[in-house]
């Protein structure tokens, strides 16, 4: 049996919705995707397959100069009654069946001998808690899953370029993929789809982004005095002068962990004066998140926070309380604008944040 037709009948036999290769010059990477796993994810510096370690990969990447990219997909539909602890659960399944898919896939490949590179959806699992963590090596690299996000590729532009489209968030649905990066021609012809996507890219424009501004200004006259968009160009930057400061080297919002951010990979920024006050509901951190989360559902995927100075929500901060640390608040976690050499003097007295978008 050919290797099309072997991979065809997979696909039938399959919970995939769509299967393509596409040349690997479709692929879309954005550098932004390390900053997102860095200040989002659980994960980062914890596993192998997430950065920093699964940059290596990229590098790999790069210098291989692959010629074609299969890219699948999975996609299941949420009942609008479902809790957020079933979406949640259903999410994770949804994980677990995408890497299982990749395995699969890859045994197939393996089977007509065509070498190949496999990144799969999420971060892997084959381990109950990965080896980096006990600073020991990889326990089982020949089945080791680097995602995509992983090597800063933008799913969902690129799943876009391929004909299926991702959504983030998502809308009423799941999806998710996988891609196989390989110099074998023979795999180039490769199109197959069951469903259509039910997500739709998202495109959002300056004009959508100014309109938040003002709504978020209307919803939240406690929490906010100013929200407005600047162009990045327009802020005046300095060298960092950190490690004069006590929070230098104990905080996940200041240097060493905060340093270096290449702020030039984004051109627009939200600007927001918080209102000072003493409730708890509308706290400064709190006012950051709820910033964040109004411009990542318009569509701007790779946005990110820069606070004012550190973070202050846990007292003392969890950084220096193991060699691998996790921040207990990644929905808050954020540079500070000072650690990127901005001083926020500069926009007037009080309290600001900054959303790159």
């Amino acid at each position: 049996m050919g290797i099309i037709l072997r991979l065809r009948n997979y696909f039938d036999q399959s919970s995939l919705a769509f299967m393509r290769t596409v040349p690997a010059e479709m692929l879309e990477f954005d550098q932004r995707a390390k900053y997102m796993c860095k200040f989002g994810c659980k994960n980062y510096n914890r596993k192998y397959s997430c950065p920093p370690e699964s940059l290596t990969v990229l590098d790999g990447i790069q210098r291989h100069k692959y010629r074609w990219a299969m890219l699948f997909a999975t996609t299941y539909k949420l009942d609008d009654r479902y809790s957020r602890y079933k979406v949640r659960i259903i999410n994770q399944r949804k994980e677990y069946e995408i890497q299982r898919i990749c395995n699969e896939i890859g045994n197939v490949l393996d089977s007509y001998d065509i070498s190949h590179l496999l990144l799969s959806g999420g971060s892997c699992r084959q381990c109950r808690e990965c080896s980096l963590t006990r600073n020991e090596i990889c326990k089982k690299p020949e089945i080791k899953q680097v995602s995509m996000e992983a090597v800063s590729i933008d799913c969902q532009k690129t799943m876009h370029r391929a004909g299926f489209d991702f959504q983030m968030p998502n809308n009423g649905s799941i999806n998710r993929c996988g891609c196989i990066l390989t110099n074998a021609d023979e795999l180039s012809s490769i199109y197959f789809n069951n469903i259509e996507s039910p997500q739709s890219l998202i495109h959002p424009s300056k004009e959508q982004a100014s309109e938040m501004c003002s709504r978020l200004l209307i919803e939240y006259p406690q929490m906010y005095d100013v929200i407005q968009l600047i162009s990045l160009d327009e802020i005046c930057k300095e060298n960092p002068s950190c490690e004069t400061c006590k929070h230098y080297g104990t905080n996940f919002s200041c240097p060493p962990y905060s340093e270096n951010i290449e702020i030039g990979l984004w051109s627009l920024g939200v600007l927001w004066q918080w209102k000072k006050n003493d409730r708890k509901k509308y706290r400064y951190n709190i006012a950051l998140k709820t910033i964040h989360r109004a411009f990542f559902s318009l569509g701007y995927y790779f946005a990110l926070s820069l606070r004012d100075c550190y973070c202050d929500e846990c007292k003392p901060c969890n950084y220096l309380h193991s060699e691998k640390p996790i921040c207990n608040y990644r929905q808050i976690l954020a540079p500070s604008m000072q650690s990127q050499g901005m001083s926020p003097s500069q926009f007037g007295q009080g309290k600001f944040g900054l959303e790159l978008i």
